[in-house]
């Protein structure tokens, strides 16, 4: 099998897919910022859910399509290993991390601010704060919690891109594990054999 064909199927499905889950982390941010209500958060928490269930969906379906590419090179003896399907599994979802965390960092350091998106942020958590019932003992403990997040200075594009590939890298290899396993076609060598032998 050509080189090429892992990279250059990786660079067109990580693009893919990191473009998906851009489009949704830029509009969990959008509605978290421009939200004016809870019911907004529940709408956030619904996308969320469904931005998950995509990208499982993304990562198996594209491993799936390079599997059958894999296969049809490998016309004398076709098989597809574990460790095919998860390299490429966990190489999409990084790529798309790196995507996500640039976009991510653009959207919020140009578009929103990262101030506002602090203050967005810590407004939420009061106003879900304020409709619960929480101890007298742990007000501080959340006063002392959101001083803090609005007191740290935003992270730089190299330590956002870092997180990112992080965080993908950790959802990739969780199910990667399981698509590697769906998408793996072991080598049919004593049938080969048997083919030959007629």
């Amino acid at each position: 099998m050509k080189p090429s064909i892992f990279l250059n199927d990786m660079l067109t499905k990580g693009a893919i897919l990191g473009g998906v889950m851009l489009l949704s982390s830029v509009a969990e941010t959008a509605m978290l910022y421009y939200g004016k209500s809870m019911s907004w958060i529940m709408v956030m928490s619904v996308e969320c859910i469904v931005a998950m269930a995509v990208y499982c969906y993304l990562v198996y379906r594209f491993t799936k399509g390079y599997a059958t590419l894999v296969l049809s090179e490998r016309k004398q003896m076709p098989f597809f290993t574990y460790g095919n399907g998860f390299s490429y599994a966990t190489s999409i979802s990084m790529l798309a991390g790196v995507i996500v965390a640039l976009g991510g960092y653009m959207f919020r350091h140009y578009v929103v601010g990262y101030e506002n998106y602090v203050s967005a942020t810590v407004k939420v958590l009061q106003d879900y704060l304020s409709q619960t019932e929480i101890p007298a003992s742990m007000v501080g403990t959340y006063d002392q919690m959101f001083k803090t997040l609005q007191a740290q200075e935003e992270p730089s594009l190299i330590s956002s891109i870092f997180s990112g590939v992080w965080t993908y890298l950790v959802a990739g290899t969780f199910v990667g594990l399981i698509v590697a396993a769906i998408t793996k076609r072991e080598p049919k060598i004593f049938d080969n054999q048997e083919n030959q032998d007629e």
